[in-house]
């Protein structure tokens, strides 16, 4: 697990519970290419395509999984001390070019010890980016330990996203498959990955990018987009192999173009497409498993699905108190995503922490993905330096040994993207009268059709798992809002709810969706 102080809690992209749980002999074995000494590779570089590269790992898959050999064993370095070696600002990739962008690269230590070869497309030709730890700021007390770096474990692209003049992060890769990125005026929050497999489950596989290609940027005024850039990955794990190619564009939300083309090992039925990961410890729904003087501790407070249906369903987050699922069946979904509608410091109390600055992110599917399910996965926590929440997209058609597959989709991270237009969930409350044997629960929704007041408006509740005993729909203080109360007499473990709001024949909410268990 991953322990820091609340003010640094966001330096690093947090991996999943399941993945920190495994991490150190997972990520020490993760699957890289041998990286050559720059003087052993030809530095007037190499002709690249992205068809090459999947040629690459078409070939590779068609071959068994080869474990690399363990990396170099890296002492001495704890998470206060890797987060103080600086890459030098002299040395950053771009830094005399035409283009706004840069590029810096992270150590190969901690948690990240296996170097990646890194390479800068330019011209059509790639050429590796030479390793020197003097490109890096070093504690006196640690020079040592870099004696033994040979690579990068990973980049960060910078770009002046909040001031002009002023670089800013805008996206990170590093470890496994993982990136994070975020939106103006944001803090690093959530991650997503390329590829997860059975996620949240026993046994989950960590595919893992075993190399990258950076595009040089074209300048401003060029006749290509000078504030974009795209980044190529290739992929290896047991599974499967693949390339992904993310063209990024920063601006207001930062937005990932993602084409990917994944050459299964083996059949693949637990493949989880456009993976995220985040975290929620608690907020006024579900109190803190631990005491804390906070209001809510969480980087993402709901799942927000926009069904190949046109329904737009809301489905609060929890830390329950054991690991579960839950599947949401689609067909050709128009999308899904992880939201942060607490947008108030006072929605946390946190100076520090800031949670109400993390951002959302979303994923627009450019093509038809066909039936299959978005998953939720949650796993009981009592810290909130672990990722306890997974989302991704299962296919219902497993992937066939042999076989390509392509996806197409769009990542916008930064404020919540495609919301409903209709009437939004924006508060849950929970509780119990325990001489009735009820659970209790308040619905706060605001917006949409609900401007025009209460006047035939009808609630639309369900419980399976429980006998839904008293319902109250009542104008909310706040302007163009209503709350929905209302208690349940438990039948089952687990109570399955969901709510509406109608008037007539048309549905003026968003679906909430909510799962209690005793």
């Amino acid at each position: 697990m991953f322990s820091s102080p609340l003010n640094r809690r966001a330096a690093l992209g947090r991996l999943s519970l399941s993945a920190v749980l495994a991490l150190a002999p997972r990520m020490a074995a993760a699957q890289t290419p041998a990286v050559q000494g720059s003087a052993a590779v030809d530095d007037a570089g190499q002709p690249f395509s992205v068809e090459g590269l999947r040629d690459k790992a078409r070939a590779l898959a068609a071959a068994p999984y080869a474990k690399p050999p363990a990396p170099p064993t890296m002492t001495g370095l704890s998470y206060d001390d890797y987060f103080r070696i600086r890459f030098r600002s002299e040395a950053d990739l771009w830094k005399d070019g035409p283009t706004a962008f840069r590029a810096e690269f992270f150590p190969p230590a901690w948690l990240y010890p296996r170097p990646l070869p890194i390479y800068e497309i330019a011209a059509g030709l790639a050429r590796p980016i030479a390793f020197d730890p003097a490109m890096f700021e070093i504690p006196g007390e640690h020079a040592d330990v870099a004696k033994a770096w040979n690579g990068f474990s990973g980049f960060r692209l910078l770009w002046p996203l909040n001031e002009p003049g002023k670089l800013d992060e805008v996206a990170v890769f590093q470890g496994a498959s993982y990136f994070r990125s975020l939106g103006r005026g944001q803090r690093y929050g959530l991650s997503a990955r390329g590829l997860a497999i059975g996620a949240g489950e026993p046994n989950e596989e960590f595919p893992d990018f075993t190399a990258f290609w950076l595009e040089r940027p074209p300048g401003a005024g060029s006749a290509a987009d000078s504030e974009t850039v795209v980044v190529h990955a290739l992929m290896d794990s047991p599974s499967c192999t693949g390339v992904y190619s993310f063209t990024i564009r920063p601006g207001d939300d930062v937005v990932f173009d993602v084409a990917a083309s994944v050459f299964p090992r083996a059949d693949m039925t637990k493949a989880g497409v456009a993976a995220m990961s985040s975290m929620f410890l608690f907020n006024v729904a579900d109190p803190s498993p631990v005491p804390d003087y906070r209001t809510a501790v969480h980087d993402s407070d709901g799942l927000a699905i926009w069904n190949g249906q046109g329904e737009h369903i809301w489905r609060p987050l929890q830390n329950p108190r054991a690991h579960r699922i839950s599947s949401f069946l689609d067909k050709d979904p128009k999308g899904f995503g992880l939201v942060q509608r607490a947008r108030a410091l006072e929605d946390f109390g946190d100076l520090q922490a800031r949670y109400d600055l993390r951002p959302s992110l979303w994923v627009e599917p450019l093509d038809a993905w066909g039936e299959g399910a978005v998953h939720l996965a949650e796993l009981a926590t009592t810290k909130e330096t672990d990722d306890n929440i997974a989302v991704f997209w299962r296919p219902k058609a497993p992937w066939a040994a042999g076989s390509q597959v392509d996806l197409r989709y769009r990542l916008h991270w930064g404020q919540e993207r495609f919301a409903s237009p209709d009437a939004r969930v924006f508060r849950t409350r929970t509780g119990a009268d325990a001489q009735a044997g009820l659970r209790l629960f308040t619905v706060d929704l605001q917006g949409g059709a609900l401007a025009e007041g209460l006047d035939g408006v009808t609630l639309d509740l369900q419980a399976q798992g429980g006998e839904i005993a008293w319902r109250d729909l009542s104008p909310y203080p706040d302007e163009a809002a209503a709350r929905v109360a209302f208690g349940v007499r438990p039948r089952a473990a687990d109570i399955d709810l969901s709510l509406r709001l109608t008037r007539g024949d048309q549905v003026i909410s968003e679906t909430w969706r909510y799962l209690w268990t005793a």
